[in-house]
């Protein structure tokens, strides 16, 4: 559906979009539940932009998806109440390629993506990675555990850390993206993306990324076993790297001892 480059007010996107699906402003009011004076005073200019639920019945009643509902989603915003709350995303972010490519491609359209894997695992900084390369015209919500969030349209909201699927809204023009340390499986999606520690070959160069390649590459044996004793889980190897680099005259070997010694992984 095209409807120009050039449009800039909501107002003016209503029309086109309207016009393109061959509607008259009865007809879309039918077809939305709204209003005929709803859509007459949106698209005159007299409202600036519409509340999410009409946001929503319009996107619906028009059929838009994709970057045409982005956009709509976008022009029908406020531009001073966009929130960007997403964490910073993690330093030397490593491994995890199919995952991300995955989860970028969910991003792109609305729906509920659960992230499940035990404590350490990346859950967090996976979501976080993946959503800063998507853009959403509509912002970003980030919340500890679940909340009475409502997802607008061009939106994402990631509830980190969930306990329960009754914490978790349902996902209509938005997008959600709950991170848990359990499965969820009461939560009707189809889009699950389960983590477990990283691949060796990952794992071994998140290490080297940490802590310096020279000093694991000085005994390949004891850097697998330091591996093996985290779990492969980001969380873990980062912990044991930062060991290492708050130690210079600690080997391979000396953190393999020490962690066979404390380990926790699996505790938290």
């Amino acid at each position: 559906m095209d409807v120009g480059v050039e449009t800039r007010s909501f107002g003016e996107l209503l029309r086109r979009f309207r016009g393109a699906a061959q509607l008259t402003q009865a007809g879309l009011a039918e077809r939305s539940g709204l209003g005929t004076e709803t859509i007459r005073s949106l698209e005159s200019g007299r409202r600036k932009s519409p509340r999410g639920a009409t946001l929503e019945s319009l996107a619906d009643a028009l059929g838009l998806v994709g970057a045409e509902l982005a956009m709509f989603a976008a022009a029908g915003q406020e531009q001073s109440a966009v929130p960007h709350e997403l964490p910073a995303d993690v330093q030397d972010f490593t491994g995890r390629a199919d995952e991300v490519r995955r989860l970028v491609g969910l991003l792109a359209a609305p729906g509920t993506i659960v992230i499940a894997g035990p404590a350490g695992a990346g859950k967090t900084a996976l979501a976080v990675h993946a959503a800063r390369q998507v853009v959403f015209p509509a912002g970003e919500v980030f919340v500890r555990g679940g909340g009475p969030v409502r997802p607008a349209a061009g939106s994402l909201v990631v509830l980190d850390d969930v306990a329960s699927a009754d914490q978790v809204p349902k996902a209509t023009i938005g997008t959600v993206v709950v991170t848990s340390r359990r499965p969820l499986g009461e939560v009707a999606t189809e889009h699950r993306i389960v983590l477990a520690g990283l691949p060796v070959p990952d794992a071994v160069r998140l290490l080297h990324q940490l802590a310096g390649a020279d000093r694991w590459q000085r005994d390949p044996a004891a850097t697998l076993e330091v591996v093996e004793l985290c779990g492969g889980l980001p969380t873990e190897l980062r912990r044991a790297a930062a060991r290492m680099v708050g130690r210079p005259s600690w080997s391979p070997a000396d953190l393999r001892g020490w962690l066979r010694t404390n380990r926790t992984v699996g505790t938290a």
